[in-house]
């Protein structure tokens, strides 16, 4: 019986001290990453702004071809919602809330399954000399405590799908811009 309470008791102290740890944890992440595209910001632009286009560069599209997506309200720009279910992807949409021409576009992401999660995705545009500077960054709050521990992976589970994708943009943005 001694044996049973001195586990009872190791595993009481290993649950309060992740507890603890866990507290101290970042509440938020940010995941951001940049190309440069050798395109005038405006056909970049209308590339991030139209969920029409997507398909053509996402990495999550790619990773999961047989994922059902749709676009509902506007048809392009501020309030046009994005919505996905798939094996691999999971189920979610992203709404377009906000947008400056040529130099910004905002998402609200919602992912409900497998876990339910909030984020937003910024895009923003850089003209220099012909060429456009994509920064891509998504940050979000995390759930205490699960999600604190979750966090301190979110770079390296997002980082490598972010520059997939803007490598996949810069294909088609450039593929676009060529004479």
């Amino acid at each position: 019986m001694k044996f049973f309470k001195g586990i009872l008791v190791f595993l009481a102290v290993v649950l309060l001290l992740l507890l603890v740890v866990a507290f101290f944890l970042p509440s938020s992440y940010h995941v951001e990453r940049s190309v440069t595209i050798a395109c005038p910001d405006s056909v970049v632009y209308e590339q991030v702004i139209d969920f029409h286009n997507w398909q053509k560069w996402d990495p999550w599209s790619e990773a999961d071809p047989e994922a059902i997506y749709s676009i509902q309200g506007a048809p392009r720009g501020v309030g046009s919602i994005w919505s996905w279910e798939g094996k691999v992807v999971g189920t979610g949409s992203q709404t377009i809330v906000a947008a400056e021409e040529d130099r910004m576009v905002e998402n609200n992401l919602v992912f409900t399954h497998p876990q339910a999660m909030e984020a937003v995705n910024t895009w923003s545009f850089e003209s220099r000399d012909g060429e456009t500077k994509v920064i891509w960054s998504m940050q979000g709050k995390l759930d205490y405590p699960v999600g604190r521990y979750v966090g301190l992976f979110m770079e390296q589970m997002l980082g490598p799908d972010f520059e997939k994708g803007l490598k996949n943009l810069k294909r088609v943005s450039e593929k676009m811009c060529q004479p």
